[in-house]
């Protein structure tokens, strides 16, 4: 009897309980249909929190490197008064206007820790994927306007686990750099044609650049070319008012100013004593004839990379399966290029497609034709193809699936990705390279030194900024004017004794060998070996007898 007494109340509080949820679920929705506004911006909220937590995830899976770090011991520094990075030596790319700025905000919050870059790229990746919905969506509404946003959204719902998290979650690395040019093409897409709207384009378009040339390919260029090509077609056809070319022209004027604006700020940075941007390493020519093969290929690689596809080298079958399912997505985007490209110069082109059309066609070609186009590495200098192709399948064909009834198939297709994110979150979280070298060092009181480019910036994340290995160039002879601080090489204001050196991997390894060190420095007083390091201590100052190049005035 005691047993079946218990079963009845066990049954009441379910039927209690399933009550209770009703009675919540009745009084929201009531709620959400006064406020329907209010209801959206929280459904909004809770899809943006998700995300990004999502996209935190999935950032910790892969170990971060020196790159990220460099990024954000720049912000460190701002954060500390340093605004101009007086006395620092960048990389090609300075990530001043966008990503410094986000590394303060974060290292305000959580002080400087490995964590904050995961933060960082998972606040710019969420960023990225609503506002490519927002952008897909355009001006459609009701199932229409909700099929584009998810179509565009969704085929940035899921990366692939190693290689997409490397190139899209590994923090500051272009891109940041699709965040302002597509709130300028929302701009566009929403704002009526009034003149401070080129003011507003060329603002962004400025910022854009100033953080990173990519930009101007990815953003002014196409600007300009399709306003270009619009006021062109207006003259020709004579179809449009005056007003309405006149509009066009003050759009591409303002694209074109900020190439000049962008340099300018850049030099004028550099003029007052700010940070000194080493020109691009391979140039911007264009490769020879003989390479443009292995670029197609490369590029085609990449491709599949960005969109999740890569199913070359996947190690396990969920792999294969997951990438050979984001084929689907590549697919869609494709299809949805081509659509633009042959109504690009139709008499009703829109132009946020033109632009999005001409953007992509520009960054493709000078990945084929220049210099840059490698496997893995170069899908970085094409990054911004995977947003805006997005965008693209879902403005134009969007409205055809609703149109065909296929909505079904794509909610499928978004539970498919829905799960591929799951399973890339429930991967284990990689510590930061290098964090058990930076705990070792602190505990043996050596909080200044020397290291290899790789061993450096991280190893210094890692301890929070406690410990401080300074980069040397191969051979280990000289500093590395490269993401790093002059002051960290000048005996007047800084010390080193002691140099760090690995054993592992092989490509590391040979930077800087322990003989390096010894032909530069003499012996050492005392020699350390731990795991793969061998840290070299020394009684006087290495600092004294480095050469430290003569980099942007410094």
């Amino acid at each position: 009897m005691d047993i079946g007494l218990t079963e009845q109340a066990s049954a009441r509080r379910v039927s209690a309980g399933r009550s209770l949820f009703r009675e919540h679920l009745l009084r929201f929705t009531q709620w959400s249909r006064r406020h329907p506004r209010l209801a959206w911006a929280a459904a909004a909220a809770a899809v943006c929190l998700v995300l990004f937590w999502c996209y935190l995830r999935q950032a910790q899976t892969y170990q971060l490197n020196a790159d990220p770090a460099g990024q954000a011991l720049q912000a460190w520094d701002m954060l500390h008064g340093n605004l101009l990075l007086h006395g620092w030596w960048l990389g090609d790319v300075s990530f001043y206007t966008v990503e410094l700025p986000l590394n303060m905000i974060i290292e305000l919050i959580v002080g400087l820790r490995p964590v904050e870059i995961s933060i960082l790229a998972a606040l710019i990746y969420t960023a990225v994927v609503l506002l490519t919905a927002l952008l897909a969506k355009g001006s459609a509404r009701g199932r229409e306007g909700v099929v584009r946003a998810l179509l565009g959204g969704g085929i940035l719902l899921a990366p692939s686990l190693v290689l997409g998290t490397r190139v899209l979650m590994q923090g500051p690395d272009h891109l940041g750099t699709a965040v302002p040019i597509l709130l300028m093409l929302l701009v566009l897409d929403r704002a009526p044609e009034r003149w401070w709207v080129p003011v507003v384009v060329g603002v962004l378009l400025t910022l854009a650049q100033v953080s990173d040339v990519l930009a101007t390919f990815a953003g002014a260029a196409a600007v300009a070319v399709v306003c270009g090509v619009r006021v062109f077609l207006d003259s020709v056809r004579r179809q449009r008012p005056l007003k309405s070319a006149g509009y066009d022209l003050s759009l591409g004027l303002a694209a074109v100013v900020s190439i000049g604006l962008a340099h300018l700020v850049l030099w004028g940075i550099n003029a007052v004593g700010g940070f000194y941007m080493r020109p691009p390493k391979n140039g911007l020519g264009l490769a020879p004839l003989s390479a443009l093969p292995g670029h197609a290929g490369d590029l085609g690689y990449n491709l599949l990379i960005l969109f999740g596809a890569d199913f070359f080298g996947q190690h396990t079958v969920v792999g294969v399966i997951l990438a050979l399912l984001h084929l689907t997505g590549l697919a869609l985007a494709l299809w949805g290029l081509l659509i633009g490209l042959s109504g690009f110069f139709g008499r009703a082109a829109d132009r946020v497609v033109q632009v999005l059309v001409a953007s992509t066609v520009i960054i493709l070609a000078a990945g084929t034709f220049g210099n840059y186009m490698s496997k893995i590495v170069g899908a970085h200098e094409i990054v911004t193809v995977l947003p805006f192709c997005a965008v693209l399948a879902g403005r134009l064909l969007g409205g055809g699936l609703v149109k065909a009834r296929l909505t079904p198939l794509l909610a499928v297709g978004l539970a498919c990705y829905l799960g591929a994110l799951a399973y890339n979150d429930t991967q284990p979280v990689r510590a930061p390279l290098h964090a058990d070298l930076a705990d070792w060092l602190e505990a043996h009181h050596l909080t200044t030194g020397l290291a290899p480019y790789w061993e450096s910036n991280i190893t210094s994340l890692d301890s929070g900024g406690r410990v401080r290995l300074a980069p040397l160039k191969p051979g280990g002879a000289s500093a590395n004017p490269y993401e790093s601080h002059s002051a960290w090489f000048d005996p007047a204001v800084s010390r080193a004794n002691f140099v760090v050196t690995v054993s592992a991997p092989p490509s590391d390894a040979a930077l800087v060998t322990p003989g390096d060190v010894r032909a530069r420095f003499g012996p050492p007083a005392r020699t350390y070996h731990f795991e793969e390091y061998t840290v070299m201590v020394y009684d006087y100052n290495l600092l004294t007898r480095l050469r430290v190049p003569s980099v942007g005035g410094f």
